[in-house]
């Protein structure tokens, strides 16, 4: 003997129309958070490559110079050199005991603006080269 409340709470099943809107609701929410995340990951991922593409332009450029004989280089003058929106300028002093003091200043454009950054290295000048 089942009364009429039971058996009308027995059959019904599913969700309602409300706890269908605030799980829609909820995953709409996540859905944007996500979508905003990764344009911040890709404009972090694009600005980190002219980051290391800067660095990889003064590191270069201190090789290049390591393998010169320290008689060929133009000392106490900026040299200025510009690749694929990279500004590079570079000057090399005589630091005495054979060596050769590089600063190189690279600087290129972010959206946010133009960005700089100093590099120094001490190179030793080779007797045989």
């Amino acid at each position: 003997m089942t009364s009429r409340a039971a058996v009308a709470s027995r059959a019904r099943k599913g969700v309602t129309l409300v706890e269908l809107l605030v799980a829609v609701t909820l995953l709409a929410v996540g859905l944007l958070a996500i979508v905003g995340v990764s344009a911040s990951v890709t404009r972090s991922l694009g600005e980190s490559r002219s980051d290391n593409l800067a660095a990889f332009y003064a590191q270069s450029r201190f090789e290049k110079i390591a393998g010169l004989r320290c008689s060929t280089l133009t000392l106490n003058t900026w040299t200025t050199e510009t690749l694929r929106g990279v500004t590079e300028k570079w000057w090399i002093v005589d630091n005495g005991n054979n060596t050769r003091l590089v600063t190189d200043s690279v600087s290129w454009t972010t959206r946010r603006g133009t960005r700089r950054q100093a590099f120094s290295s001490l190179l030793p000048c080779r007797t045989n080269a």
